[in-house]
């Protein structure tokens, strides 16, 4: 269990990681990276820029880390 946090809290932070870099490498070629959350058929935009969405991925990685980490400790 506590491999199996370890390695999904790290694949976890990678994928975070590079979307928010891959978010500031289209800003700076003048893009903005977003997904579309809405329906297309109603013409409904909800766009979720790529950042958000990497803070939100990197964290669950961060918590998939802590709690491999929470379970390495002996317990008293």
């Amino acid at each position: 269990m506590q491999k199996a946090l370890l390695g999904l809290g790290g694949l976890l932070c990678f994928i975070g990681v590079m979307l928010i870099i891959v978010n500031l490498i289209m800003s700076f070629m003048g893009l903005s990276g977003s997904v579309n959350f809405g329906d297309a058929a109603k013409f409904e935009f909800i766009l979720v820029p790529f950042w958000q969405i990497g803070f939100v991925i990197a964290l669950i990685g961060g918590a998939c880390l802590f709690g491999s980490r929470r379970l390495k400790r002996p317990r008293n």
